[in-house]
């Protein structure tokens, strides 16, 4: 919940909708009539501010659009089992706002334009700023108030929550000895690839010229040729511009071939070829690091922030409980 709450606002306009506020160009029929009546249909009301059945439909294309961009595409009837969880969302955001109000929370217009500004920064031109506000069903107006809100919600939560966290050394300490698991760094390789690429479906012509192609690599750096200029002329891979340097990775960031055929080698050694769905490669190890566990100074700070989330999240949640048992809410069927 918190981490929700205190993104940066950058982070939420892209996943948050709002209001689209375009006036009909045409008259305005009996099914779009229906769809406006449905629209404007209460779910909630909390101490007297309505929700509408709008405000539950703009979070259900915020959710689309997040699980869309993460490459989940998401069917009407998973949707509809979502929507108990995001109106709670919605009552909860609207009490986290008149308790805003009620402290006197304020945020100046200035710190509300810098944010736009930030998301706006983003694009390439302002046609490309308004087809993102539209896809998220926006116009510039709403789209800051929008801001506005989360601006307000953070500084409470700073405020009331977050300020009165405290994490200390001898918690952090109890959590790494505790938890040796989480700090274990798996082994490493640092290797350079040459790729030339060849898809799975291809023609077996074209994967026995390529083929053809790297195996006469694979002779020129036996015979002593460096491998990094071969990468940079001929490897079809953008790490050819680093003369094929991938830099460290672990066994489980590459591709299982690739993987196991580089953590099989030691510094220096040149593979043969290798094939994997991306074509053909020949691999060259040059670093070794044995898995170990990462020293405490080195995880100390990512373990405070860690139980400080854990701590905020607790006390938002005890917060929220509060307010929402002293609140009159009214839910409607959906």
């Amino acid at each position: 919940m918190i981490a929700a709450f205190r993104k940066t606002m950058l982070a939420v306009a892209i996943g948050v909708a709002a209001i689209l506020l375009v006036t009909p160009a045409h008259p305005v029929d009996a099914a779009s009539t229906d769809a406006t009546d449905a629209a404007s249909a209460k779910i909630a009301v909390v101490n007297e501010t309505p929700l509408y059945r709008q405000d539950l439909d703009r979070e259900m294309k915020m959710l689309t659009l997040k699980m869309a961009r993460q490459g989940r595409a998401v069917g009407q009837e998973q949707l509809k089992r979502y929507e108990g969880n995001l109106r709670e969302n919605l009552i909860q955001r609207t009490l986290l706002l008149q308790q805003a109000e009620t402290e006197g929370i304020k945020v100046n217009s200035s710190t509300v334009d810098k944010t736009f500004d930030k998301f706006k920064s983003g694009f390439k031109n302002q046609k490309d700023l308004e087809s993102a506000l539209t896809s998220m069903g926006y116009t510039e107006a709403p789209f800051k108030e929008m801001i506005r809100d989360n601006l307000v919600i953070r500084t409470l939560i700073d405020d009331k929550i977050a300020r009165n966290v405290v994490v200390s050394d001898k918690q952090i300490r109890a959590y790494y000895d505790d938890n040796p698991d989480l700090f274990l760094r798996p082994e490493q390789v640092k290797a350079s690839h040459i790729l030339i690429k060849v898809p799975e479906n291809a023609a077996e012509e074209k994967k026995a010229a390529a083929l053809a192609s790297i195996q006469a690599l694979k002779q020129r750096i036996d015979k002593g040729e460096a491998f990094a200029d071969l990468a940079m002329e001929y490897s079809d891979c953008p790490s050819k511009s680093k003369g094929g340097d991938l830099g460290f990775f672990t066994r489980k960031q590459m591709v299982k071939p690739f993987s196991d055929a580089a953590f099989a080698m030691q510094p220096g050694q040149v593979s043969d070829v290798v094939t994997t769905r991306f074509g053909y490669h020949l691999i060259r190890v040059t670093e070794r690091k044995e898995a170990e566990t990462m020293a405490f100074n080195e995880v100390k700070e990512g373990i405070s922030n860690r139980l400080r989330q854990q701590q905020e999240e607790k006390k938002l949640g005890d917060y929220i409980k509060r307010i929402k048992n002293g609140a009159d809410i009214q839910r409607f069927p959906m």
